[in-house]
């Protein structure tokens, strides 16, 4: 029988099951979609139960698509979106919701945070900054203001561990989900105990930790839903294993992913942390560092758009048509028009939740074609604030990969080379970290040897190259863009304090 290797990614919005033949071809692709649940202001849910069911569902359909056209599935090999928070009582049922990285309700507890990690050098240990979206700050707020829901919690759990714990039984947390919740030791490959004291909680509220690469079964639960007898590989982060799966890891490329949220990453074999802070450092597995940084405002600031601006429109792919046409037709700068699109605060480079989003220079000339322009060039000359923080501590070898939704747009392409002043690369049809998943489990379970044996010839969908005249015009705007953001941090501060 042929051999399929299976990638699953839990994802903010859905998950996507992907099956690839032993050149990491994708043959099979299941998509499930689920909402996120924004009760009150500043809060971003996900209901953990339907995030089962729809991943069960795919694996459902994965299964009865490999028997049919028969094909033996090698492994289940997950990736799953990074910073998420479930309390769970001793029965593991979920006593909250899924918290995801776009929650960020615990904000108010960044100064605190900020004295303990600089008093304690935290940030060196754990390559997270103090910031609402990691565990510490979402634990202080369950603690302050669900106190008795506190006094329950048995353990504090990732998306990815309760799929896991539903359908294998098993109470594991990977480096990579750990070291990006803020409470791991990434130096040490251990829970930070400074951490965990100024919580006043134990390891014993937090799952084991294991490598990515670490195999368990399927329990009858799954067996039963599923249908097949496979082996689950525990995997990855979804930032880490899009790295991977771009095909970054032999030449060490940067990869640029902005979905609904957006990052910019490199892999390293050591830590690597910024005196400033600016940025993160993450796992992919117990021997390879990945770091980055990231912003909270991607693609949820187009739906945003749409949903305010375009109600008329049936379809995604209509909105697409209009999307290329205004990013085409409006000049760089959108005719002197700035979005400064912070719609649910900022993570790289100054970590400030509170920001909020800024549009400028409107005038009876605009209309939604330029609006949508700014905003595209907001989301990327954020990106590229964070390109330029890790440039100054990793250099510009490698080439810039573009993974992500927004590579569909050619236009949104072309305008990330000339802001970066960079050749970018993208692939078709390409779901990156669904094909890392895929790729980490097949050296998990000894098909491929190691990373750097895997061979890749992903079809190319474009390269842009950067106009350098737009590249000069970007760097005088991305000036412009950063001193509105500066002269308003304190305006943001007192619109946080009004009732």
């Amino acid at each position: 029988m042929k051999k399929l290797y299976c990638g699953v990614d839990l994802g903010t919005s859905s998950v996507k099951t992907v099956a690839y033949d032993k050149s990491f071809y994708p043959i099979f692709k299941f998509v499930k979609e689920y909402q996120l649940q924004n009760i009150e202001e500043n809060h971003a849910e996900l209901n953990p139960d339907e995030v089962l069911s729809k991943t069960v569902e795919t694996l459902k359909d994965l299964v009865i698509r490999a028997n049919q056209e028969s094909y033996q599935i090698q492994f289940i090999s997950f990736s799953s979106a990074l910073h998420s928070l479930i309390a769970v009582g001793r029965d593991y049922k979920p006593l909250t919701g899924c918290l995801t990285w776009a929650d960020s309700r615990a904000m108010e507890f960044k100064s605190e945070l900020e004295n303990f990690y600089y008093k304690e050098g935290i940030y060196q240990k754990t390559g997270c900054p103090p910031h609402a979206m990691y565990m510490p700050a979402k634990i202080l707020w369950i603690k302050k203001y669900r106190p008795e829901l506190a006094r329950k919690t048995a353990k504090y759990i990732t998306i990815k561990e309760y799929i896991l714990y539903k359908l294998t039984s098993q109470k594991m947390v990977d480096y990579s989900l750990a070291g990006a919740g803020g409470l791991m030791n990434i130096n040490k490959l251990r829970w930070e105990n400074k951490v965990l004291d100024f919580l006043e909680i134990s390891s014993d509220h937090l799952g084991q930790l294991v490598d990515a690469k670490k195999q368990v079964n399927f329990n009858e639960y799954a067996l039963d839903c599923i249908g097949a007898d496979i082996p689950v590989i525990i995997g990855s982060g979804d930032g880490p294993l899009a790295n991977l799966g771009s095909g970054s890891f032999q030449r060490n490329d940067y990869v640029i992913t902005i979905g609904t949220s957006g990052a910019v990453r490199k892999f390293s074999n050591s830590p690597v942390f910024d005196k400033n802070q600016r940025t993160w450092c993450y796992m992919l597995d117990e021997d390879i560092y990945l770091p980055g940084g990231a912003i909270n405002n991607g693609g949820l600031v187009l739906n945003w758009i749409k949903n305010n601006f375009y109600q008329e429109l049936n379809s995604e792919d209509e909105f697409f048509i209009r999307l290329e046409n205004a990013l085409i037709d409006s000049p760089p700068g959108s005719n002197r028009l700035f979005f400064l699109p912070f719609l649910t605060g900022e993570r790289s480079p100054n970590w400030e939740s509170i920001t909020r989003g800024i549009i400028l220079g409107l005038g009876l000339n605009h209309g939604r074609q330029e609006i949508v322009k700014a905003a595209v060039e907001g989301i990327v000359m954020r990106i590229y604030a964070v390109y330029q923080a890790l440039d100054e501590m990793l250099g510009e070898d490698g080439k810039i990969i573009a993974t992500g939704g927004f590579t569909r747009s050619e236009a949104w392409l072309q305008i990330l080379a000339d802001i970066l002043g960079k050749k970018v690369y993208s692939f078709q049809n390409h779901e990156a970290s669904a094909a890392g998943a895929a790729m980490l489990g097949a050296v998990a379970v000894g098909e491929i040897s190691d990373y750097g044996s895997i061979e890749v010839n992903f079809e190319i969908k474009s390269v842009k190259e950067p106009d350098y005249h737009n590249h000069i015009k970007y760097q005088k705007l991305f000036a412009l863009h950063q001193k509105i953001y500066q002269k308003n941090r304190d305006i943001f501060t007192e619109l946080q304090a009004l009732d």
